[in-house]
């Protein structure tokens, strides 16, 4: 009885944590950074070790200027992960926000050194050659970490524009008939046959 009651508890708790982390995701995506801080720490609350809410949470203070809080948590994420490629990034901007520049060149390397897509690999290494070209005035470190943070973003974007492309076209592959939004105004299905 108790271990199905245990059982049940960490059901429901890992149910929970799924939803606050997708909540959290949501919500970031839709530029709601506060929101998404509340669902991310709710998210850690029911698994602490959960390295995409780590890592989200990093990025949506990072978003709100909290940059000791990100700092924090990406380092908590990448003691998890030393490989996770976003935590590095941003872990780095926001030493480079910060203006640690030493830490911001650290970490940028070893985000460079991770082989990131070679838009964004180009764009870090300029940043890089920047950073290296100390004293950087306030302005020009908030210009090249906005900048890089812009190409990471256009990244993520491009590569979700892809994954959905990809969906599309299997699902018009596997159903020959896949009432999909390609078809146009004025398009509708009658006797299995698609009529414009």
């Amino acid at each position: 009885m108790l271990v199905t009651l245990w059982m049940l508890v960490t059901l429901a708790l890992a149910g929970c944590a799924t939803t606050s982390y997708t909540a959290g995701a949501v919500a970031a995506r839709e530029g709601r950074y506060a929101e998404a801080v509340s669902h991310y720490q709710e998210a850690l609350a029911g698994d602490p070790d959960r390295l995409d809410a780590l890592v989200g949470l990093g990025i949506a203070r990072f978003k709100l200027g909290a940059l000791d809080e990100a700092i924090e948590v990406l380092e908590r994420a990448l003691a998890r992960a030393p490989g996770e490629a976003t935590a590095r990034l941003y872990l780095g901007l926001s030493h480079l926000r910060k203006g640690d520049l030493d830490r911001a060149e650290e970490h940028l390397t070893a985000f460079a050194g991770l082989q990131p897509e070679r838009r964004l690999a180009a764009q870090a290494q300029r940043t890089l050659k920047l950073i290296r070209t100390k004293p950087l005035p306030e302005e020009t470190r908030a210009f090249a970490a906005a900048s890089l943070e812009d190409e990471a973003e256009l990244v993520q974007e491009a590569s979700e524009a892809w994954r959905a492309l990809e969906y599309e076209r299997y699902n018009r592959w596997y159903y020959p008939y896949y009432p999909g939004s390609f078809y146009g105004p004025g398009c509708y299905w009658r006797s299995s046959r698609l009529r414009c």
